[in-house]
């Protein structure tokens, strides 16, 4: 027999023989498809794997930590939920709250965090751009440079291909090695 555990994020609670004797229940996900969905919402899990919100499984279970007492039918024999309910109760640990496995940014900060992403690449790109174009003046001043000093018979005209040459590659090195994602 399979012990079932509670399916909220960082909840140790563990269908136990004993699990009743200390108040504690377990509830399986409801078969009204909204429902369902409201519960998987509240509980902000993720899928990593199917990088989406997670789906519960037959016989998945939340434990009733994550309910409110009052969310608790009494009156008879088995403590049950009452009808519609949804689990609000989650204590997600601190460092799942960074990652993916749950969904704790409301869609405001996500905006906030695309923007200042987008604005980032923005600069990185107007940078980049700079870089290039200081390149390329640089490149066309030391061509100007072996142009006068062949000009002035200071080097061969094969000196001159040659540092021309060596020019062209460094500069291609350079960009390759530093600028191309």
């Amino acid at each position: 027999i399979m012990v079932k555990c509670c399916s909220a994020i960082g909840c140790a609670s563990r269908c136990l023989p004993n699990s009743k004797l200390k108040g504690l229940t377990f509830h399986v996900f409801p078969t009204d498809e909204n429902i369902k969905r409201e519960w998987v919402l509240a509980m902000k899990r993720l899928d990593v794997n199917a990088a989406g919100i997670w789906e519960p499984k037959k016989g998945d279970v939340l434990c009733s930590r994550h309910f409110k007492k009052t969310d608790f039918d009494r009156s008879a024999p088995n403590i049950k939920l009452k009808p519609g309910v949804i689990p609000s109760i989650f204590d997600s640990p601190y460092h799942l709250q960074e990652h993916s496995y749950s969904i704790m940014d409301s869609p405001k900060k996500l905006k906030h965090k695309l923007d200042r992403v987008i604005s980032e690449l923005e600069d990185a790109k107007e940078s980049l751009q700079n870089v290039l174009e200081r390149e390329q003046r640089f490149q066309k001043s030391l061509r100007k440079t072996i142009r006068e000093l062949k000009d002035e018979c200071l080097i061969s005209q094969e000196t001159a291909n040659r540092l021309n040459a060596f020019c062209w590659e460094c500069c291609q090195q350079s960009i390759e090695q530093n600028y191309i994602l």
